[in-house]
């Protein structure tokens, strides 16, 4: 009786954050096996630089989830945001102009995914689905294919540059987690939006505005797909229609990955995502340092996309 106690406790405590730091830190110890290249300080600085896109999208994918939803259309948003700021750019010359333009996108275009689901009763996966071939089909338009280019060299010092000899990627990270962190799990609108995904209608029983907390989780999550976006464009030095193609799967792999569960809501956190989206990046990374096919890789990720679902099912089996 004693030894089931403790297998379940070890088993409870596996299926938990723990689990997942420790599957980051074994690949970390297989590939730095492998490949002598994978602990040096500038790959790993690269990992984390690599990591920011997805970091950084994750947060708001996890903010719908936790709230009950599904956003597949973050990853066009992250086309169309970044290829008006880059456009706006390259007309005026001024990189503050074109990154608030950027932001502003974001949040439209998370608006109007909010208004269809939350007000209008849409289905999310079905509306969200939609706009992920209206925006991208609405970047292509808008650029006429082409990719964006000329930019400032002022918006390149965004993803080369480094304050106290860190990158200004990782700054961004720190920052948007450290404050989404906050929200999440010291307001009230952070407790709004678990009660919502939790149960909706009990939420709404309560006096909570269900409509506002489900149209605001797609608000931040176009506004997060924009800033990656941002630092996307800042990385190659262009704005690309063709940006973002099957980030909604990284981004919804992070956020399982971390915790968030993808079949009930109410459920997630921010630190969990972020070693999500790291194991992500580490995986891709090591991958490339193995010089394996790009087909295999693509393997690779389907598989994780899998075993996150899996490992979803598996933390509800021992709750």
């Amino acid at each position: 009786m004693e030894k089931a106690k403790k297998s379940f406790s070890v088993k409870k405590l596996l299926s938990g954050g723990f689990g997942t730091v420790l599957m980051l830190i074994i690949l970390m110890l297989v590939f730095s096996i492998l490949s002598p290249m994978f602990f040096t300080a500038s790959n790993l600085s690269n990992v984390l630089i690599q990591s920011g896109t997805n970091a950084v999208i994750s947060v708001g994918m996890t903010y719908v989830i936790i709230s009950g939803n599904t956003d597949l259309s973050v990853g066009a948003i992250l086309a169309l945001a970044s290829c008006v700021g880059a456009t706006l750019m390259v007309d005026t010359g001024n990189v503050l102009l074109g990154v608030c333009a950027a932001l502003a996108a974001g949040i439209v275009l998370g608006l109007v995914n909010g208004v269809l689901i939350a007000y209008l009763k849409f289905q999310p996966f079905i509306v969200t689905l939609s706009t992920m071939w209206l925006f991208r089909g609405l970047a292509y338009l808008y650029t006429g294919g082409q990719a964006v280019t000329g930019l400032p060299s002022g918006i390149t010092s965004l993803a080369l540059g480094s304050i106290l000899y860190i990158p200004n990627i990782v700054w961004i990270i720190v920052i948007v987690y450290v404050i989404c962190y906050v929200v999440l799990n010291k307001t009230t609108m952070g407790r709004k939006v678990c009660a919502v995904g939790d149960n909706s209608e009990s939420a709404r029983l309560s006096g909570i505005n269900v409509k506002l907390v489900t149209m605001a989780t797609f608000v931040l999550s176009g506004f997060c797909s924009a800033l990656s976006g941002v630092i996307y464009m800042a990385r190659l030095n262009s704005g690309q229609p063709i940006a973002g193609q099957s980030y909604e799967m990284y981004a919804i792999a992070a956020a399982v990955i971390g915790g968030a569960s993808f079949t009930k809501g109410g459920i997630g956190s921010m630190g969990g995502t972020l070693v999500g989206a790291i194991f992500i990046a580490v995986l891709n990374n090591g991958l490339t340092l193995l010089n394996v096919n790009t087909y295999w890789q693509q393997v690779c990720m389907g598989i994780v996309v899998l075993l996150a679902v899996g490992l979803d099912r598996f933390r509800k089996s021992v709750k």
